[in-house]
C-alpha cells in the first residue's frame, strides 16, 4: 500500500521542549505550554494519517488510496476539513492554526491530570473572553500549581501523548467523513503528482466553500473516530479535552472567534457527551486486554 502523501507549505514547526508559547505576563518556564521537540507536528498529523489507513479494511484503504494532509500555513486559522485536490485526490486539510490550539489544549490537559490544575476549564474562559479573529490562538493562561514539586518531566510527557491522541482524533474525525460517503472525490489516485507539493489558496478556497456539504453525518462520523482511535490503543482524553474548550467558546457565542472550525463542526457540548458515550461502548463491548491488538474500525 502506498502511504499517504505529505504536503508542506513552509518550514515544519518543532513542538514541545524548542521553545515555549508567549503570554501576557511573566511565568515560569514550566507554567507555560512548551512545543514538541522530537517530530514536527507536520509529521506527526501526517504519520496519524497513515497509521488511520493501515488500521482500515482493504477495501477502504483502497477507497483513500492517494489520500495525504494539506497544510494550510495559516497560523491565525483553525480549520480542520476533508476535501478533494484540483487533481481529484482525497485530502485532510489542517491549519497549523489548529496545531497551535491542538498542542495548547494538550498542555492544559496534562497539567490538570500531572498537576491538579484547572487549565483546560480556564483556558476555554480566556478563549471565549480574549480570542479574536485573525489572531493566534492564546496559549493557555499561567496555571495556578499546587503546592509540591514541580513535575515538568512528567507534564511534557503526557503533553505529547495528548496531544498525538487528539491528532489522531481530528485525522479519523475527516476521514470519516469520506468513509460514509459524504465526500466522493473524482480521481483518487496512489501515485505522488507534482501538484500536490502545494496545497494553494484556490484549492483551500473552494474546498471551505464545500466542506458544509461534505459533513452532513457528523454525529455517525464522530462515533467512528472515536472508535478508529481507541482500536489503536488511543485515549480520548485529548479529543474530550478539546471539545471542552471548544464548548465554551460556543457557549460564549464567540464561534468566530476560532475561525471555520466551530463553523463546520458545531455543537461541542453535545460531542463531547456523545464522545463520552462512545468510548464507554467500546471499551464496554470491544475493547480487549492486550495492548498490542487492533480491530478495524467499522462505519455504523
Amino acid at each position: 500500500m502506498t502511504l499517504p502523501k505529505c504536503v508542506a507549505t513552509f518550514h515544519l514547526r518543532r513542538f514541545f521542549g524548542a521553545a515555549t508559547l508567549v503570554v501576557s505576563q511573566v511565568a515560569r518556564a514550566d507554567e507555560v505550554a512548551p512545543r514538541m521537540a522530537e517530530l514536527s507536528t507536520h509529521d506527526a498529523v501526517s504519520m496519524e494519517l497513515a497509521e488511520l489507513v493501515t488500521a482500515l479494511s482493504p477495501a477502504e484503504q483502497k477507497k483513500l488510496a492517494g489520500a495525504y494532509v494539506a497544510f494550510n500555513a495559516d497560523e491565525a486559522a483553525v480549520d480542520a476539513l476533508p476535501a478533494c485536490d484540483d487533481d481529484g485526490d482525497y485530502v485532510v486539510v489542517v491549519s497549523d492554526g489548529l496545531l497551535r490550539l491542538a498542542e495548547a489544549v494538550a498542555y492544559a490537559a496534562a497539567s490538570d491530570r500531572t498537576r491538579g490544575t484547572q487549565l483546560v476549564e480556564a483556558y476555554g474562559a480566556l478563549l471565549a473572553r480574549a480570542q479574536t479573529p485573525a489572531m493566534l490562538p492564546l496559549p493557555p493562561p499561567v496555571a495556578k500549581l499546587p503546592s509540591g514539586p514541580a513535575t515538568a518531566p512528567t507534564l511534557d510527557g503526557d503533553a505529547r501523548a495528548l496531544f498525538l491522541d487528539l491528532i489522531a482524533w481530528l485525522v479519523a474525525d475527516e476521514v470519516g467523513h469520506v468513509i460514509a460517503g459524504d465526500i466522493v472525490c473524482p480521481h483518487p489516485t496512489a501515485e505522488r503528482e507534482r501538484a500536490d507539493d502545494t496545497w494553494t489558496s484556490t484549492e483551500h478556497d473552494a474546498a471551505l466553500g464545500s466542506a458544509p456539504q461534505h459533513m452532513q453525518q457528523a454525529a455517525r462520523v464522530d462515533t467512528w473516530a472515536t472508535e478508529a482511535m481507541l482500536a489503536r490503543g488511543r485515549s480520548e482524553m485529548g479529543a474530550v479535552a478539546w471539545l471542552v474548550v471548544l464548548a465554551a467558546v460556543e457557549q460564549a457565542k464567540a464561534t468566530g472567534r476560532l475561525s471555520s472550525y466551530l463553523a463546520l463542526h458545531p455543537g461541542s457540548t453535545h460531542r463531547v457527551e456523545a464522545l463520552r458515550a462512545a468510548a464507554d461502548e467500546w471499551r464496554r463491548t470491544r475493547a480487549r486486554p492486550c495492548e498490542s491488538c487492533r480491530e478495524e474500525p467499522r462505519m455504523r
